[in-house]
């Protein structure tokens, strides 16, 4: 990529400022509150002018940042599982005996407690994508349907020209454009699941030492394990539903659970989800009143989009949302 900076307003996440500064020492301090002990060294005349900028979500945090002059950072004990890609220009990375370079088709993953040591062009802008160790863990666990008897260890490379690694750049994107949004707040459902999107999203995209596990072909679960699943997302449908509580609920892994559904049903959980709040969206719609808007009606049944709302809305029922909405006014 060339051409100058990205400028402060189009910088992404910019309405999440986490620091400004030509001051070395108030970079290591603002850094510091993620990644302990981090150290930068500058290698280059031109002066220090950094900018980040940082969301913090439950379990994963995003953020932008540019230095805008080379700087070397050592982090010797990495706190996170995280994901590190270019937004402009070039960097390289060592983790471990491993170097990286972090380019348009390729970036850093991060494994927790490991030493990381970065090396940023004066023109290199970054994204980051963070997530909880704990976080990570537990969304392992209840796709494996067993505990994690080892630490998961990534190997340190992101290849963007594999399917599952762009599209996990791609969710963290949409998560950032969902952050950014001007329009109303999506509310704490669609936010929550698409956070948990990104978590599973991560463990399949990049190689571990739980590959294996994650990508062996999963048993089926019985008939009636797949019905108590529906019946707790019938229960449950206006709250955030984590892979987690229906593997628990269900007594088999998340995978073998997904896979159940599909032999059995046609479709995944998160499909079925996406039917039963549906048909709570057309019953809010036929019963509105003067308060009642589609906007409200689709983040209330955990739709953060309104464009994929209102698709979703005419392909299960042959009409908009907003005629429904219409129709039922008149009543």
């Amino acid at each position: 990529m060339v051409g100058n900076a990205t400028s402060d307003l189009a910088a992404p996440l910019h309405a999440f400022r986490h620091v400004q500064t030509d001051d070395l020492s108030k970079l290591e301090q603002a850094v510091r509150r993620y990644y302990a002990e981090a150290k930068f060294e500058i290698h280059s005349a031109r002066k220090l002018n950094a900018v980040a900028n940082r969301c913090q979500l439950r379990d994963i945090g995003l953020a932008y940042s540019r230095l805008g002059t080379r700087v070397r950072i050592e982090i010797p004990n990495f706190n996170a599982y995280a994901m590190l890609f270019a937004h402009r220009g070039n960097a390289a990375a060592r983790v471990g005996r491993n170097e990286i370079e972090i380019v348009a088709n390729g970036g850093l993953i991060a494994s927790v407690s490991e030493p990381v040591r970065l090396d940023y062009g004066d023109e290199f802008e970054h994204l980051l994508l963070s997530i909880a160790p704990k976080a990570l863990e537990e969304k392992l666990e209840a796709l494996i349907g067993m505990a994690a008897s080892d630490r998961i260890r990534f190997e340190p490379h992101a290849d963007f020209r594999r399917r599952e690694t762009e599209k996990l750049r791609q969710l963290f994107r949409l998560l950032v454009e969902h952050l950014e949004s001007s329009s109303a707040d999506p509310g704490p459902i669609a936010l929550a699941e698409l956070e948990q999107a990104v978590v599973v999203s991560f463990l399949f995209a990049n190689t571990s030492n739980y590959s294996l596990r994650l990508h062996r072909y999963p048993q089926l679960a019985a008939s009636w394990q797949v019905r108590r699943a529906e019946a707790y997302i019938e229960a449950n449908w206006d709250q955030p539903l984590t892979v987690e509580a229906l593997a628990l609920v269900a007594g088999v892994s998340a995978r073998t659970l997904f896979h159940s559904f599909r032999k059995s049903r046609g479709y995944s959980p998160m499909e079925f989800v996406k039917r039963i709040r549906l048909n709570h969206a057309r019953r809010m719609l036929q019963k509105a009143d003067f308060s009642t808007s589609v906007t409200t009606v689709a983040f209330a049944c955990g739709f953060g989009n309104l464009g994929h709302f209102s698709g979703y809305y005419r392909r299960a029922f042959g009409e908009m949302p907003s005629a429904t909405l219409r129709n039922g006014s008149k009543g």
